[in-house]
């Protein structure tokens, strides 16, 4: 009785001790996948940036008509959201117009973008949120420039010549933080040295 108690005592204590080697092998390849994860999520935002810097380079050189390019061409129905229209674009007729206006529409337009965040959907899908600046002018002799600044949330589609727009969206901030934000940028540069020198004294 002694002799097969203590055989199920070390099979127990054998189990025990795989199990937790086991245990310890899927932790290991858990934190292996996240990492993996984090390293292809930072080559994620650095190939989704090359995007929005050619974008970029774009708008600011005045080659609207490249536009095209930073896009999924074969995508039926690309949707774009500005901000300064009230309805979205879901064509590419609405957005060809929208980029190379004939007598109205956009005369000038500056473009950037800064602190990019980007998630893989799927294998060939990303979404990205990024933080936008712009200054436009609309067409017409009595119209002045004007600028602002919002998110925009894109979704990207992996193409063989690399990621390209499906969807892109000006997301405007609340009219209170909007306001608070603008109120922020009218300080002064040198606000914090006048302050230091204050409760110096």
């Amino acid at each position: 009785m002694n002799n097969r108690n203590d055989e199920k005592e070390v099979t127990r204590r054998d189990s025990i001790s795989v199990a937790g080697v086991a245990g310890l092998a899927v932790l290991a390849a858990l934190d292996t996948s996240r990492a993996e994860a984090d390293d292809d999520n930072t080559d994620l935002v650095v190939e989704i940036e090359e995007v929005l810097r050619q974008t970029e380079e774009r708008w600011n050189s005045g080659q609207r008509n490249t536009l095209r390019e930073m896009w999924d061409t074969d995508d039926a129905e690309p949707w774009y959201v500005p901000e300064e229209y009230r309805e979205p674009f879901t064509s590419w007729a609405e957005i060809d117009e929208y980029w190379n206006p004939g007598t109205s529409g956009l005369d000038y337009f500056r473009w950037g973008f800064s602190n990019v965040r980007a998630k893989r959907l799927a294998p060939d899908i990303a979404l990205a949120l990024f933080d936008h600046f712009y200054e436009l002018k609309v067409k017409g002799e009595k119209q002045r420039p004007w600028g602002g600044f919002d998110r925009c949330l894109a979704i990207f589609r992996k193409k063989p010549e690399g990621w390209r727009h499906i969807l892109y969206a000006q997301c405007p901030l609340g009219s209170e933080i909007y306001m608070r934000a603008l109120r922020e940028q009218l300080v002064k540069p040198g606000f914090e040295t006048w302050k230091a020198q204050v409760e110096g004294k």
